[in-house]
């Protein structure tokens, strides 16, 4: 880690029209996590002390965003959008006395890396400004940044202010700024509001210390971290990276991965050694997987705890599950919050669970719903049980102790215990609670009318069409 103390400045008023969304620009999403977390995430891992954000268009869902962070920060509010060197303007009277150095950054540049931060700090040495620049193919959109034979820098003009000649530079400002609190203190209020535009630029800085000999330098880094996000097709350009990059990382730490650009993964996801991902695979939110276990094609993982050797088995739908070491769910099964799946226990196919536990080797292996309930260790759930757990205004528990054995097609209508050991008869409506070790049948006398089906069946089909 780089031993030089920083502070962070995240220029983040901007509205984005281009994405023609009333969400601001900065709290779009790129692998769960919005364009000005991501900012903010990078610069506290290389070392950031401090954090000022700016905050203009959008600045309520922008502290919202932030406090849901809980990351410490200052609001810059910049009330009326002049322009970046106006936006930087309004920070200095809030600036801590420890800020002697800045890190300034757009607020849409996710791609940025905690190791090219550190090294652009550490190449800063004594200069008053060092800036961040990359060259593109295709410039369009970008300052252009102009220097000198010796490659000194001499300004940074703007797209919308540069002539033909200027827009055909391939060197661009890639709005990353290492510089000294000194420097910004004399530069920022001499900056002039631009006669096109009226705003003022950050950018100015480079003629200003051009023009009173300042020490300035430029860095070049990799383009693909300094990209920033216009519009959707970019935010959609920047998801991909930021996935490669996740996808790699847990690869090379054990995870396997088998369709790396078929995954779609968010950052807050914890993968241990020895997972195994198969094709199209979503895990969001605070998904945990613990060691060697197998989630199948198509499965969606959302805020789920998959404990080591546990399978999830293709095309299940975990929200808020947790599933216990050695279980098995799916395939196509639905786990909703508060499902809970002990450890070796089996859910199948078409099996809804909702805010209810398995014990230890329990079983529901077919088209059940199992929703608030409590199920102990051993029970085996046949085909077609449904707890009834909603009256129509309350919710009631179903209660199943271990060992107990439920045939198919048994609707329980909770409130009901169904004891240890007891056995529930196929095509059995329990309404009373089943004592332990009991036999519990519930069922309608059947009655057989011999030579009834023809009749039957004639007497239908004279009546069809009327």
């Amino acid at each position: 880690m780089n031993s030089k103390r920083f502070s962070t400045l995240v220029l983040a008023a901007g509205k984005g029209s281009r994405m023609k969304s009333s969400l601001p620009k900065v709290l779009h999403k790129a692998c769960g996590r919005s364009l000005l977390e991501h900012v903010l995430a990078v610069a506290e891992a290389a070392g950031a002390t401090n954090h000022y954000v700016v905050v203009g268009h959008g600045r309520e869902l922008v502290l919202e965003e932030l406090g849901r962070s809980r990351r410490t920060f200052v609001e810059v509010w910049q009330k009326e959008q002049k322009g970046t060197g106006h936006a930087a303007l309004m920070a200095l009277p809030l600036l801590r006395q420890e800020d002697d150095l800045l890190l300034i950054v757009n607020g849409d540049g996710p791609l940025l890396t905690p190791e090219s931060i550190q090294a652009i700090l550490a190449a800063h040495g004594k200069y008053d400004l060092t800036l961040g620049v990359m060259e593109l193919e295709n410039p369009t959109g970008y300052g252009r940044v102009l220097a000198g034979k010796s490659g000194a820098l001499q300004k940074i003009v703007e797209e919308k202010e540069a002539s033909d000649k200027e827009r055909k530079v391939r060197l661009v400002n890639g709005g990353l700024y290492v510089v000294s609190r000194r420097f910004l203190v004399e530069a920022l209020p001499k900056l002039k509001a631009s006669g096109k535009t009226g705003e003022i630029y950050l950018t100015d800085i480079v003629a200003y210390g051009v023009a009173k000999k300042k020490k300035l330098q430029s860095f070049r880094l990799d383009a693909e971290e300094l990209l920033g996000v216009n519009d959707f097709s970019q935010l959609a350009a920047a998801e991909a990276v930021l996935r490669k990059r996740l996808c790699q990382g847990w690869m090379r730490d054990g995870v396997r991965v088998e369709v790396p650009e078929a995954l779609w993964a968010e950052m807050s996801v914890a993968c241990e050694p020895g997972v195994v991902l198969g094709p199209g695979v979503v895990l969001k939110g605070l998904t945990r997987l613990g060691a060697g276990v197998v989630v199948e094609a198509g499965a969606v993982l959302i805020d789920a705890q998959v404990e080591a050797g546990a399978v999830v088995k293709a095309y299940s739908h975990l929200e808020g599950a947790v599933v216990r070491k050695g279980a098995q769910v799916g395939p196509f099964a639905r786990l909703r919050p508060g499902a809970d799946i002990g450890p070796e226990a089996r859910i199948g196919n078409f099996v809804e669970i909702k805010n209810a536990s398995l014990g230890k080797g329990s079983k529901v292996n077919h088209l059940s719903y199992v929703g608030d309930a409590e199920i102990g260790q051993g029970v085996n759930i046949g085909c077609g049980f449904v707890a009834c757990n909603y009256d129509g205004v309350n919710k009631h528990k179903t209660f199943i102790k271990d060992d107990a054995f439920v045939g198919s097609s048994v609707n329980a209508v909770a409130p009901i215990t169904i004891g240890k050991g007891a056995y529930v008869a196929t095509g059995s409506t329990i309404n009373r609670d089943v004592p332990e070790g009991a036999l519990a049948i519930a069922r309608s006398k059947q009655e057989n009318k011999e030579g009834y089906a023809a009749r039957l069946r004639s007497r239908m089909q004279s009546k069809k069409g009327k």
